[in-house]
């Protein structure tokens, strides 16, 4: 027969054993709450963090100039026709003047640097070359004319190509070579290319044209 302080005793020990049970849960889901509180909290601030230095390594919005008396159509490219911007040059073009330029490559080398001959070349370079990416007129009247052997400066001789390369192809490896090996330039046109054949045709060289008259001949040929 139990005793009624033993009873008394299961009794507590059951209360503490199930106040225990409850308290451990309830603690840790406190716990769980405060540290998933701080997380956020700090999720919170580190985007603002984020937000702030995007914003201040963002550059400042520059206001487009008005214009003054309504926009002023663009000039129109020298030699004749408009040359198209270099950044919406047709790929077709610049795969047909990659072909033409096969032509070319053998004095001025496939990568447009100058075929080497021993410790000569054969050809000027292309890149960055100033006659190249200056006015179109200059870089056709070249190419349809060729130009004059006056000194051993380089092995080979530019020969007229004006036979060689229509309209359409003459475009094509201007518009290449002016936009391939780190150059960029407008694309040279049909219509440019037309016009510069028929206003050069009376230029008397059939040796090529001396490099020191090339640009008083375009200039001369200007409307």
């Amino acid at each position: 027969m139990k005793s009624p302080s033993s009873d008394s005793k299961n009794s507590l020990s059951s209360f503490l054993g199930n106040a225990f049970l409850f308290a451990v849960p309830a603690a840790l889901i406190v716990m769980l709450g405060i540290v998933g509180f701080a997380f956020v909290g700090g999720m919170k601030k580190e985007t603002k963090k984020d937000e702030a230095a995007v914003a201040a390594s963002a550059p400042a919005p520059v206001d487009a100039p008005a214009a003054v008396g309504g926009s002023a159509p663009a000039a129109p490219a020298a030699g004749g026709g408009a040359s198209a911007p270099a950044s919406t040059i047709d790929p077709a073009v610049m795969a047909l003047g990659k072909q033409s330029y096969m032509l070319c490559a053998a004095c001025h080398g496939p990568d447009g640097s100058g075929l080497k001959a021993g410790p000569a070349l054969m050809a000027p370079s292309l890149v960055g070359s100033k006659l190249l990416l200056a006015d179109p007129d200059v870089s056709l009247l070249i190419i349809l004319k060729g130009i004059a052997k006056e000194n051993m400066n380089y092995m080979g001789v530019m020969a007229p190509l004006a036979a060689g390369l229509d309209d359409e192809k003459l475009a094509a490896v201007l518009t290449y070579t002016r936009n391939e090996w780190g150059n960029s330039a407008p694309a040279v046109t049909v219509e440019q290319a037309a016009a510069a054949r028929a206003k050069f045709a009376n230029v008397d060289a059939p040796a090529g044209v001396k490099r020191s008259e090339i640009e008083a001949i375009v200039a001369a040929h200007k409307k």
